[in-house]
């Protein structure tokens, strides 16, 4: 089943779940709420609830140029890595937030896909970037449990 579904933010940052569809499937309801908790842990900064989103061997994956790099190139990061490098990342300003505005989850079976619009601040008071995004997840369900298998990201444009 292919789901739409717009969550509205609100003036704090915040974003307010909106009651699931009555025509909401099961996994596709399971899966929007691994998304909810997994950007809540990412904008608290909490890596260690951010990384139990993720299978072992579960990676992120964007296009990025390096410090000392000539060129941006497309970069994959192992979740241990990405937590590693989190304090010099988004845990290196006062201000870090991504919040979801919308998602299309496909779920079949036991395997899911989600594409997800999201707003981000980063940065100090008085000096904070925005911008709106796209993650794209593969999820995978064992033993009764979602978590992401992959996420690669990119700014709008």
């Amino acid at each position: 089943m292919v789901l739409t579904l717009a969550v509205s933010a609100t003036s704090c940052g915040e974003t307010q779940r909106p009651e699931p569809a009555a025509t909401l499937d099961v996994e596709s309801a399971k899966v929007l709420d691994v998304l909810h908790s997994y950007y809540d842990a990412f904008s608290e900064r909490n890596w260690q609830r951010f990384e139990s989103h993720f299978w072992p061997g579960g990676s992120i994956t964007t296009v990025w140029q390096p410090p000392g790099e000539t060129a941006a190139r497309v970069v994959i990061t192992s979740i241990p890595d990405f937590v590693a490098q989190a304090p010099a990342g988004p845990g290196s300003r006062e201000i870090f937030e991504e919040r979801l505005l919308s998602a299309e989850v496909t779920a079949v079976g036991n395997l899911a896909q989600a594409w997800a619009r999201y707003k981000a601040r980063f940065g100090d008071p008085g000096a904070v970037q925005e911008w709106n995004g796209v993650d794209a997840f593969t999820l995978m369900e064992h033993d009764g449990e979602w978590r992401i298998v992959s996420l690669a990201f990119a700014p709008e444009r």
